[in-house]
């Protein structure tokens, strides 16, 4: 179980040219921007798990149980069994 805060960021990109050439093993043209995109993890006791989006006005929470109980299958992997 993750003990403290976790931060980490990724670059914006753009994709100037060839966005969908890249399917059909084409290139493609991108840079990075000067935008970064920021995920924070931080543990809680409350069994719940909160996505908050403030720049675009979105907050949404889920119990963790309840979580617990979708169906991946469609994901194609092995079943999880959560701890």
């Amino acid at each position: 179980m993750l003990s403290q805060v976790l931060l980490v960021s990724a670059p914006g990109k753009v994709i100037l040219h060839g966005e969908h050439s890249v399917v059909h093993g084409k290139v493609a043209l991108a840079v990075a921007l000067n935008l970064r995109t920021f995920l924070r993890l931080q543990p809680h006791n409350s069994g719940k798990v909160s996505l908050r989006l403030p720049n675009i006005g979105i907050q949404q929470t889920w119990d963790v149980a309840r979580l617990q109980l979708l169906d991946t299958s469609f994901l194609g992997g092995p079943k999880r069994t959560w701890s």
